[in-house]
């Protein structure tokens, strides 16, 4: 992580910091708000995420700029696959579906079936599993699968701070519904630990609120994990994985099973918190 620094003259007194932002670094004013939206800008030492933050005269602007380059997905790769659904790696940075530069659009082209709908949906900076349908008839065949709670999936996460190794389960209310996070410790240090996580239930960003709530958030979370840490801050993305996905199949019930590698930037923050 390289930072970029510079002092506001008497000239910018009283610009949005966005805006000098842009001005400095000759990039968008998107770009630049993208910055501060991701909690890489300082003034005066102080973290500034508010849009409408006015700068003055001698602040001494820091921005912290990563030599990480994210990835393009120039072709998915299918983890497993029939006549019915695929199962497929997804990146981070691209959106499961409803988009046309999303996974799902990508399929279409990349298979040669503009019926591939998606089954499921990850965040899109999660990587990992998911499972498409070739078709609409095959993608309601699946859901009730996922309304019954038949399908296992498996996530691997890096979250900051020592986790303990006693717990073994997670159970909150969240948005009114019980939910449940079985937890393995696979390795945890004194500033972060790798998990291993099953999700009994489906809830809108379950994992990386229930490790929130207990004060182990995501590494790189910027939803969850606040600003508090500057090892997570330094991630590109939330440390999250999708690593596994078994079920019975459908329509023959026999057992599927589909593992996705871990991506090289989440290898590299393994490597970085000496986890493994």
């Amino acid at each position: 992580m390289k930072k970029q620094i510079f002092t506001v003259q008497f000239q910018d007194e009283g610009k949005r910091l966005f805006i000098i932002i842009a001005e400095q670094l000759d990039i968008s004013k998107k770009a630049a708000q993208a910055l501060i939206d991701d909690k890489k800008v300082l003034v005066n030492g102080k973290r500034v995420w508010i849009r409408k933050h006015e700068v003055h005269e001698d602040d001494r602007i820091e921005i912290l700029v990563s030599e990480f380059k994210k990835p393009e997905a120039k072709k998915i790769a299918v983890l497993w696959e029939d006549e019915d659904y695929l199962i497929v790696n997804k990146p981070a940075y691209f959106v499961t579906n409803a988009d046309d530069n999303s996974i799902e659009a990508k399929l279409r082209v990349q298979e040669k079936n503009k019926n591939i709908v998606a089954v499921h949906r990850l965040d899109k900076e999660t990587s990992g599993c998911v499972i498409f349908a070739k078709s609409a008839k095959a993608k309601e065949t699946m859901i009730p699968m996922f309304q019954g709670r038949d399908i296992m999936k498996i996530y691997r996460a890096v979250t900051i701070g020592h986790f303990p190794t006693s717990w073994k389960e997670i159970r909150t209310d969240i948005e009114g519904y019980m939910s449940t996070t079985l937890v393995k410790t696979l390795d945890s240090k004194k500033h972060a630990s790798y998990l291993e996580l099953r999700i009994e239930t489906g809830r809108t960003h379950q994992i990386r609120r229930h490790l929130a709530d207990k004060r182990y958030p995501v590494m790189g979370d910027k939803k969850y994990a606040g600003t508090g840490n500057e090892l997570s801050l330094e991630q590109p993305r939330q440390m999250l994985h999708a690593y596994r996905l078994i079920f019975p199949h459908p329509k023959t019930g026999k057992p599927v099973r589909a593992t996705a590698p871990l991506p090289g930037d989440f290898k590299a923050c393994l490597a970085q918190m000496k986890l493994r």
